[in-house]
């Protein structure tokens, strides 16, 4: 079959169309060249013409206009300037005369402007002829004015009214009757005043000559205006008959071309018929390819074969499309599972809360997440595809810092950036602002590489208070640990001590060595209760206080303490706002701040405390700030990580024990608040107490049981059991209650007593150690002999260097029991323990 090509069948169509229509522009080319021949003949012969006409007929009627104007003049200048006016309006239409092409037209046209000319010339002499009489009559008003009276006054009188009357004739001749010119003659008796009255009649005669002189121009100016008119309207008229015969001409020509354009106009319909039937054949099987095409982009797989056969380019390209087909089908397979992996990696690559960044093999940036850009506050703006990695780092690079390896380590960025490409590399940022950024860098293998930036300014504040708790925990178990065994210690020194003091003889030199003992013995006791302070185990006595009032009543101790030349300022700013706390901790607490902060300041300076309402550090719980403010030295960076450690101090040997911010650090904590401290190196040093707000009201319970013990009466001899696992407290115990008159007997743990117990002894009270050796605490000792059934019903005294608190969470000590704390004195425990018939008596406990 022969191949008939698409291309030459739709060059064929286009041909013979492209002969129809260059045949119809054709004609209408010429047709524009004829209209547009004829126009040009009108537009260069009849439209000028008729305007130049009409423009000469609209100057003639101005003049006509004008006219009455010029005749009403009443000043010379304003004559002078209608005159000019005039003159310049005939030159104007003398000018347009000449313009025009029909000379018999024109010739007539100047003849008539001639005349119009010479009668406005005429015109305008007359009113200057007329203004020269109305200036004379305003001279002889003067004479008039300056004529002398004789003796016949009333005669004289009488002609120079006469000759006002004639004044008012010559300026309103409508004014003066008729009569008063007669008696004016009759009154006519002085040379001067007649010949004064002959001149005006004189002007008034040539005034009235040209007032109708003048209407008669006038009249004949405005018919020669008309005339001029008539006869542009006829010229226009004629002007208008021979355009419309060239309009006949030129709609005859157009119709002769409306046929030829009807007939070729079928032709072409006929040509686009054929063209269009093609095209329909044509385009529906191109619109088969074409579906089948968009089907298979849009992804669907399951569209058949065309069926198409042509031996053109369709047909071909039909054959080609299924070739096609089959390879795209396995390449959309392929692209599916690249785009799926794509979409994944692009989800985890946005998503990231690390930074990303990609550099060349070249140092060029190549890609970065917008967690990049959050890290190091870029904006979108600031990066860019391409740019040199010493551009990046310049951008990232912005504020104070320095960079550390693992080992602690400062590392230079320039061996970094040539290691990046060759081995994985690992690094921290620190900023002067505290943000601590890592860096890990790893290269890939096409060149380049790849780094992850992580924010580890959270993480390691984190770690450092959890450091930081760790240690102080650990501390306060080591401190309380020691201080509890430190008690035990104190108890047999100042048992051994109060029984030697008791004993006689004693020399003045014995005596004294002994009080000195004494009182080292007290301090060491009271450091014992700061480190239980600090270790949060010593025993507190809160009550709901008003932390305004507290601070004001203790500010002249506080200005006593310090000095008079530091100024001590307050500004508190929670009255009536109470907070559940022991107010001797607090007190002593505030005084120790405030004694640290007059060392700071030796040669004076400013002290302030504030109170405001505020909530726990980390919670949204209520409290109170206590801040006390110095203007002092200032704490350095390395040392205020250490301020709260037991016996850690910046004071010289022998100036401090190191255990008074340990103490109020342990009795903040205890009472379930923080502390903060800032300072500045040289300016100030701020420390923020923070302490719960007492806001429901409690039932405060006297406390008559902590801090009284009612005085127990025992038979002399009586017989006391002591339960003590330490051998030198226990003998030093041992010997005070057999000093006080009782029999003694010890066990060393409670299984031993409860074996006793179940003999036929009975002892008649019972004096046990809380933290015991066995198995078994001295609380449980007490309380399973309050429940078994044992004839034992006498008094059972704890005693334990802990504090009652923590011995109540930890042993499940009762308000109840009978509870003494070590060390005290025979003094203390002779108060509780008496025999009978002694005055009774109420010992407080020491704190």
């Amino acid at each position: 079959m022969r191949f008939t090509s698409i291309r030459q069948k739709a060059s064929l169509s286009i041909f013979a169309i492209s002969l129809v229509a260059f045949f119809m522009v054709g004609i209408g080319w010429q047709s524009m060249r004829v209209s547009e021949a004829s126009l040009s003949e009108f537009e260069s012969e009849t439209l000028p013409e008729i305007s130049t006409s009409l423009t000469l007929a609209e100057g003639v009627a101005q003049l006509a206009a004008i006219a009455p104007y010029t005749a009403g003049s009443g000043r010379p200048f304003q004559l002078q300037t209608e005159s000019e006016r005039i003159h310049r309006r005939i030159l104007e239409l003398r000018g347009v005369a000449d313009s025009l092409t029909d000379s018999v037209f024109q010739r007539d046209i100047d003849e008539r402007l001639d005349d119009l000319q010479t009668t406005l010339e005429e015109l305008v002499a007359l009113v200057r002829e007329e203004l020269y009489l109305r200036e004379d009559s305003l001279a002889q008003q003067f004479r008039i004015r300056q004529l002398p009276l004789n003796e016949d006054n009333s005669a004289m009188v009488n002609s120079q009214q006469g000759l006002v009357w004639l004044l008012q004739l010559l300026e309103s001749p409508s004014l003066v009757p008729e009569s008063m010119l007669k008696n004016l003659k009759l009154s006519e008796q002085n040379e001067q005043v007649a010949s004064i009255a002959d001149d005006l009649l004189m002007a008034h005669r040539r005034l009235n000559q040209i007032q109708e002189r003048k209407n008669y121009l006038l009249i004949s100016i405005r018919a020669k205006s008309e005339q001029l008119s008539k006869q542009v309207s006829d010229f226009v008229g004629g002007l208008q008959k021979k355009v419309s015969r060239q309009r006949q001409d030129v709609s005859s020509f157009v119709d002769r071309g409306q046929n030829w354009i009807i007939g070729i106009s079928v032709f072409l319909l006929l040509g686009l018929t054929r063209l269009y039937w093609y095209s329909q054949r044509m385009t529906k099987d191109l619109g088969v390819v074409t579906n089948d095409m968009e089907q298979l982009s849009l992804g669907r797989v399951d569209s058949k074969h065309t069926g198409i056969r042509r031996n053109d380019e369709i047909g071909t390209l039909a054959d080609t499309f299924e070739v096609f087909r089959r390879d795209a089908l396995r390449r959309l397979e392929v692209t599916a599972e690249l785009s799926e992996q794509k979409r994944l990696l692009e989800t985890i690559f946005d998503n990231m809360n690390d930074g990303l960044s990609v550099f060349s093999a070249k140092g060029t940036l190549v890609a970065w997440n917008s967690g990049y850009q959050k890290l190091f506050d870029l904006l979108d703006d600031d990066l860019s595809v391409g740019m040199s990695i010493d551009e990046v780092q310049t951008l990232i690079n912005r504020g104070q810092h320095k960079n550390l390896n693992l080992e602690n380590q400062q590392v230079h960025m320039e061996e970094v950036n040539v290691s990046r490409h060759l081995r994985f590399q690992r690094f921290e940022r620190h900023f002067d602002s505290g943000k601590i950024i890592e860096f890990r860098s790893k290269p890939m293998p096409e060149g380049g590489f790849v780094t992850l930036y992580t924010d580890l300014t959270e993480r390691k504040s984190v770690e450092s208070q959890l450091r930081q708790a760790q240690k102080m925990e650990m501390l306060g178990q080591l401190t309380g640990g020691v201080a509890h065994d430190f008690n035990n210690l104190l108890a047999a020194i100042m048992g051994n001590l109060q029984m030697l003091s008791d004993s006689r003889p004693q020399t003045s030199d014995q005596a004294r060595y002994i009080e000195r003992a004494l009182v080292v013995s007290e301090k060491s006791s009271n450091l014992v209760q700061r480190l239980l302070a600090f270790s949060r185990r010593q025993q507190l006595f809160p009550v709901p206080i008003a932390i305004d009032d507290l601070i004001e009543g203790m500010l002249d101790l506080v200005e006593y303490s310090v000095g008079s030349h530091i100024i001590v300022e307050s500004e508190l700013q929670c009255p009536g706002v109470v907070s559940l706390i022991d107010p001797s901790q607090l007190e002593n607490a505030l005084l120790n701040l405030s004694l640290n902060s007059a060392s700071a300041m030796p040669d004076g300076g400013r002290l302030a405390f504030s109170t405001k309402l505020c909530t726990l550090p980390g919670s949204d719980v209520p409290a109170i700030r206590i801040r006390v403010e110095d203007s002092g030295e200032g704490i350095s960076e390395e040392v205020i990580g250490r301020i709260f450690e037991p016996f850690f101090t910046t004071k010289p040997v022998g100036k401090g024990s190191g255990l008074g911010l340990s103490m109020i650090y342990g009795f903040v904590k205890q009472s379930g608040g923080e502390i903060k401290v800032t300072s500045e190196k040289g300016k100030w040093t701020r420390v923020c107490l923070f302490l719960p707000q007492q806001i429901s009201p409690i039932d405060l319970v006297e406390r008559d049981n902590d801090t009284q013990q009612e005085t127990i009466l025992l038979p002399e001899h009586s017989l006391v059991w002591l339960v003590e696992d330490d051998e030198e407290v226990c003998r030093v115990m041992r010997e005070q209650l057999e000093k006080m008159g009782f029999m003694v007997q010890s066990f060393e743990c409670a299984e031993a007593v409860m074996r006793g117990l179940n003999k036929a002894m009975v002892p008649d009270a019972i004096v046990s150690d809380v933290n015991l050796s066995g198995a078994m605490s001295g609380v449980e000792l007490a309380h399973n002999i309050r429940l078994q059934s044992h004839s034992f019903t006498g008094p059972i005294l704890l005693m334990s260097g802990l504090p009652k608190d923590e011995l109540k969470q930890k042993y499940q000590l009762k308000d109840e029991d009978l509870f003494i704390s070590k060390p005290f004195t025979i003094k203390e425990l002779s108060g509780i323990f008496q025999v009978k018939h002694e005055i009774v008596t109420n010992i407080t406990k020491k704190d």
